[in-house]
């Protein structure tokens, strides 16, 4: 039985009638979901009696449904269930029963100390696929070892490459790059076990180990690998005086190159690379500055055959006039009376919708409407499962006054 929304019958996606079943926390699982969702499918997120811990990421505001949870979760439907009990653990098989995907991200071996296992999961569903995503994968001597995106930007040395990079200490990527990176892969090997299992009937267990999927996309790792690393300045910013920093694309000689060559600015040189490269970027701020506004800059700049673009804040890019022109910001309920903005999915299909497709739900909330209506539980039954403290539910997330 399709899954009831809130908003009725979703306009078709690509992968309407895809059903997911997601008993994953933080970002990198649940936003395979919300990537789904954004397309069509059905996604009923499973969360432990204590809600997912994402909720809770926001110290000053918003408790209980931050801006990191509403992120990676709208459009799904919440059911709350105590998985340590046998009772949860039944409800859990028949909504496996009716999946096409499950989606975990426990540390390798939790979902089998649960009796949730990819044998329990294909005895149940032969035609599931179970999609594991984990920190170092399962064989790995650091597989029980916790693996959150920060790190994991640590162990994949991109920290250390950047920091090297911008002549910088080594600090922290402000961006959960390994979640999202994982949760990509994730998505595209989910739908290609998907389309095996529609073929075949047969469902596989695809895992997706979040040092690997870092690693294998990032493209300076390749650079790593030579005998001797090509040493380069690529993509240099200039500060462009009053108006601002100016990003620019190729490697720094290049660039200067280019413009020197259109605009006659003199070499200054130096004794070596370094003194060169100082030198040269001294000239080209010098120049930029004779500009009389940033988009003028921007102009010579593209004139000369070099990509290039302002920096600006990431405020200003949310709020600006691209993102305005592309309908970026999608207004959806906030669950406090008003509404709130959610980023709209990239991609755009000429034949099927991939569109924000509701709220964030509240830890809990549609218990009742899948068990009833995907389930087919009756009554008695879903009070039972409430008495006994299988099914848990809040209507209400923290008020900002109560987070602080």
């Amino acid at each position: 039985m399709a899954l009831v929304t809130e908003l009725g019958p979703f306009q078709a996606g690509a992968l309407a009638g895809v059903r997911v079943l997601d008993l994953s926390r933080v970002i990198a699982g649940p936003y395979v979901g919300r990537l789904m969702v954004d397309m069509g499918a059905d996604c009923i997120k499973v969360e432990p009696p204590e809600g997912d811990q994402m909720r809770l990421i926001a110290p000053n505001f918003d408790q209980g449904m931050s801006a990191f949870f509403t992120m990676a979760n709208v459009g799904k439907q919440s059911v709350c269930l105590d998985l340590k009990q046998p009772e949860g653990v039944a409800v859990l098989l028949d909504l496996v029963r009716w999946a096409h995907l499950v989606v975990e991200n426990f540390r390798p071996g939790v979902i089998e100390r649960l009796g949730l296992g990819w044998e329990v999961l294909r005895g149940a569903n032969p035609a599931v696929v179970l999609l594991s995503l984990n920190g170092y994968g399962r064989g790995s001597a650091w597989s029980q070892r916790m693996a959150y995106a920060p790190m994991l930007h640590a162990a994949t040395g991109i920290l250390q490459d950047q920091a090297q990079y911008a002549g910088l200490p080594v600090a922290q990527i402000n961006h959960a790059h390994a979640d999202t990176t994982a949760a990509l892969h994730g998505a595209f090997a989910a739908l290609a076990a998907l389309r095996v299992a529609e073929r075949t009937g047969v469902g596989q267990h695809v895992e997706i180990p979040m040092f690997d999927a870092v690693l294998t996309t990032y493209t300076e790792a390749y650079n790593a690998l030579l005998p001797e690393p090509d040493y380069r300045v690529m993509n240099p910013i200039y500060e462009a005086g009053s108006h601002g920093a100016v990003a620019t694309g190729g490697e720094a000689s290049y660039v200067f190159a280019k413009l020197s060559q259109r605009y006659d600015i003199p070499d200054p040189g130096g004794a070596d690379r370094q003194e060169r490269l100082r030198t040269r970027r001294a000239a080209i701020e010098k120049w930029m500055a004779t500009y009389p506004d940033r988009e003028s800059v921007l102009e010579a700049v593209q004139q000369a055959g070099i990509a290039c673009a302002p920096v600006v804040s990431l405020v200003d890019a949310l709020r600006g006039e691209i993102a305005e022109e592309r309908d970026l910001l999608v207004p959806v309920d906030d669950r406090r009376g008003g509404t709130r903005p959610v980023i709209a999915p990239a991609a755009r299909l000429s034949e099927t919708e991939n569109r924000v497709r509701g709220r964030a739900p509240e830890r809990g909330e549609h218990n009742d409407a899948v068990l009833r209506e995907v389930l087919g539980y009756g009554d008695d039954r879903i009070a039972a499962l409430r008495d006994a403290g299988v099914l848990r539910e809040e209507t209400q997330s923290a008020t900002p006054e109560a987070a602080r």
